[in-house]
């Protein structure tokens, strides 16, 4: 025998028994199913934070520095109720889709140019690293300054809240981008908007998603604060000036009910706005788990 001549082992067959007849997959017990859904799970710990939220004010017995759920509850019913709550809150998400939507535009734009030419990129560049770290509300009284009491400074500092992080994050979606689709792309012949649009958007998509969620949360946040000021200057606003003006008054319950509409509003959009979203396009095309 050598490595030129290996010996030849006969074949042969093994005869494995057959597996008793079973269902392929057996259902889950309903405990399991009812456990899986993320709604139920959220939906308890919301519940496990209104008890303890509950429990803590009882026991420190002051309503003027903590009222309890219930009172809150009853506070956020009758403002709704009223009317009163429902225009603040639509004062607010006005003035945010305007400028949540003249940030993202704006981001686009600087983030296009980033990835068409080299200038681009030392622009987004050297205006990232400028004004990231600058706090939106720190802005607020130089936007008072240059458009006055009105809906323009809100929308300025809305504007600043939301453009860096989103274009930071664009454009790291575009650099993720693989050579393959870019240079698939260029062989079609894209050039210029036609190929961030078709190509590197697409493909980036994930990046912008997160993006877009990371504007809204600074832009929302940014509103509430901005209105605390612009409000007590111009005697009017949305939640934040509802907040504002309540805490004056020392009625913390319609504070406390300012403040659960903001979540409320938050939670609203974060869980039907970008999860719808992302089910129809990163999820739906297998890009994100």
């Amino acid at each position: 025998m050598s490595a030129l001549n290996p010996p030849i082992r006969p074949e042969y067959e093994i005869a494995v028994a057959a597996l008793p007849e079973r269902a392929a997959a057996r259902p889950l017990p309903w405990r399991t199913r009812l456990w899986q859904q993320p709604g139920l799970r959220r939906g308890l710990i919301l519940v496990l934070l209104a008890l303890a939220w509950e429990v803590l004010a009882r026991w420190q017995a002051n309503d003027l520095l903590l009222p309890t759920f219930l009172q809150t509850a009853r506070a956020l019913g009758e403002g709704l109720a009223s009317g009163e709550l429902v225009e603040k809150a639509r004062i607010s998400l006005l003035v945010l889709l305007q400028g949540y939507l003249a940030g993202v535009l704006a981001a686009f734009v600087l983030t296009a140019l980033a990835v068409s030419s080299q200038v681009g990129r030392d622009l987004l560049a050297t205006l990232t690293a400028m004004f990231n770290p600058l706090p939106a509300i720190a802005l607020l009284p130089l936007a008072l300054l240059w458009f006055g009491l009105g809906r323009g400074s809100l929308v300025f500092v809305l504007v600043h809240s939301v453009l860096w992080p989103l274009a930071l994050n664009t454009y790291a979606g575009f650099q993720g981008v693989p050579e393959t689709l870019r240079m698939a792309g260029r062989n079609y012949g894209l050039r210029g908007l036609r190929y961030v649009l078709q190509i590197l958007v697409p493909a980036a998509l994930p990046a912008i998603v997160s993006g877009l969620k990371i504007g809204w949360a600074f832009a929302w946040r940014t509103l509430i604060a901005a209105e605390l000021v612009f409000g007590a200057s111009s005697g009017k606003g949305g939640l934040g000036w509802y907040i504002f003006q309540n805490r004056n008054e020392l009625f913390t319950d319609r504070v406390f009910a300012g403040l659960a509409l903001v979540i409320v509003i938050g939670l609203a959009v974060e869980g039907v706005v970008f999860q719808t979203l992302e089910r129809v396009t990163v999820r739906r095309w297998g890009m994100q788990r």
